[in-house]
C-alpha cells in the first residue's frame, strides 16, 4: 500500500473511499468543502501506542517461512486509547467484539506478504478501516434516532411552509370522523 504516508510514527488516514488525508486535500473544492467536513473526522493512529508483535507466518513459501518473522499483529488496548472517541469505543466493542480479548485488547493480525514492513502498513490500515466501520455505525445510529415518523415528518413540513391553518383543519376534520365512526358503532348495537 503506497497511499499510506508515515510522518514521526503516527499514520494519518482518512476512511472516506479509503483515500488517505493529504491526497483528499486535493480533491477538496469551495462547493464540496463543507459537505465533506460532515461526512468524518480524520483518524490519526499513533503507532508508538500500539503493541507489535511479529511471529513466522504460516503458508508457502519454502525456507523463508521458517526462517523470518513476517507474520505482524498490531494491538491496543480498547479502554486506554485517546484518539478514539468513546462513542465508536463501545461501538467497536459491539461490532468487533471477536476481535477483542478479555484483557480488552483490540488486535489485527497480518500475513499477506514476505516483508514485515508491508504487513505492518496492511495491518494499521485495517485498524483504520475497522474504526471507520464503527464511526460510520455511530453516524448511522444517531440519524436513525433523529429521524421522524412519517407523521410528525408531515406536521413539521406544514409547519414550515406556514400551513398551520390547513393543520388544524385535518386535526378537526379527523377527530370528526373518529367521532362519526363512534356515533355509527354506537347506533349498530
Amino acid at each position: 500500500f503506497t497511499g499510506l504516508s508515515k510522518l514521526c510514527g503516527v499514520h494519518s488516514m482518512n476512511a472516506v473511499g479509503g483515500i488517505p488525508c493529504f491526497a483528499r486535500l486535493l480533491q477538496r473544492s469551495p462547493a464540496n468543502n463543507f459537505a465533506l467536513s460532515l461526512r468524518r473526522t480524520k483518524i490519526v493512529i499513533n503507532e508508538k501506542a500500539l503493541t507489535k508483535r511479529v511471529s513466522r507466518s504460516s503458508g508457502p513459501g519454502g525456507q523463508s517461512v521458517n526462517m523470518s518473522d513476517t507474520r505482524v499483529q498490531m494491538s491496543f488496548k480498547l479502554d486506554k486509547v485517546d484518539w478514539i472517541p468513546e462513542k465508536v469505543r463501545l461501538k467497536m466493542r459491539e461490532i468487533h467484539k471477536n476481535r477483542i480479548s478479555k484483557a480488552g485488547e483490540f488486535s489485527v493480525a497480518c500475513q499477506q506478504t514476505s516483508s514485515q514492513l508491508d504487513n505492518t502498513k496492511i495491518a494499521i490500515k485495517k485498524i483504520g478501516e475497522l474504526i471507520a466501520e464503527a464511526e460510520k455505525a455511530v453516524r448511522d445510529d444517531e440519524w436513525e434516532s433523529g429521524k421522524l415518523d412519517f407523521k410528525e415528518h408531515i406536521v413539521e413540513r406544514f409547519k414550515r411552509e406556514g400551513r398551520e391553518k390547513d393543520l388544524e383543519k385535518r386535526e378537526q376534520a379527523i377527530k370528526e370522523t373518529k367521532r362519526r365512526m363512534r356515533e355509527k358503532t354506537k347506533n349498530k348495537k
